[in-house]
Parts: structure tokens; sequence; C-alpha cells
């Protein structure tokens, strides 16, 4: 089993590939709400170091907050998941798109079945 892990810049993107995960029976997602570590340094009364802090003239402060989407996965439904996210958010290479990783589970309770 897999825990996949897709950090999305854009909280729009993570209802449709809900839905298509769901269509593909890949369910047990969890949505957390999350800022990245330059909004955070924007937001913070700690001074950043020199580099981040001149960056802060591009930052929008009042940007929205990006989503994590963690679900646990068979390691069969690995590649339906990974192309369901292409296919809603695009190629990951492009820039504030999001971030996305697996890491492998040794053990998991709780899971409904099929």
């Amino acid at each position: 089993m897999q825990l996949l892990v897709f950090i999305a810049k854009n909280a729009d993107v993570v209802s449709p590939i809900l839905r298509e995960l769901m269509e593909n029976k890949i369910g047990g997602g969890t949505v957390v709400e999350c800022e990245g570590m330059l909004q955070a340094l924007y937001e913070s009364q700690v001074e950043p170091p020199p580099l981040f802090g001149s960056l802060r003239q591009f930052l929008n402060p009042a940007s929205a907050k990006g989503k994590i989407l963690f679900v646990v996965l068979a390691d069969g439904q690995l590649d339906t998941a990974r192309e369901t996210i292409h296919r809603v958010c695009g190629e990951l290479d492009k820039p504030n798109t999001g971030i996305l990783f697996t890491l492998p589970i040794g053990y998991v309770e709780g899971l409904q079945r099929e």
C-alpha cells in the first residue's frame, strides 16, 4: 500500500480530482488546507532571511491557501490516481502547480474494503 500525497497550489483542482478518484473506486481521501513556506514567512512576525525578504514584493498576501490531499492506495491504484491528477492539473513540472509523492505504508487500520 502507498500513501499518496498531493500538495495543490490551486485549491480549485482538488474537488475535480476527488470526483474522478471516486468514479474510479478510489476513496478515503483526506484534504487539509495549507500554505507554502514563502507565504508563511510573509505572514509571520519573524524577519525572514534576506533572500525570502526580497521575494515579499512578489507575494500576494491575500492569495488563497493550497490544499493537501492524502489518499491510502493499494499499489494497483497508484497509476490511476497519478493519471487523474495529471489529467486535472496538467504537468506538475510547471511552477505553482503542485507536488505529488508517495510513501510506502507498512501497516494500516480503519480502511473500508469493498
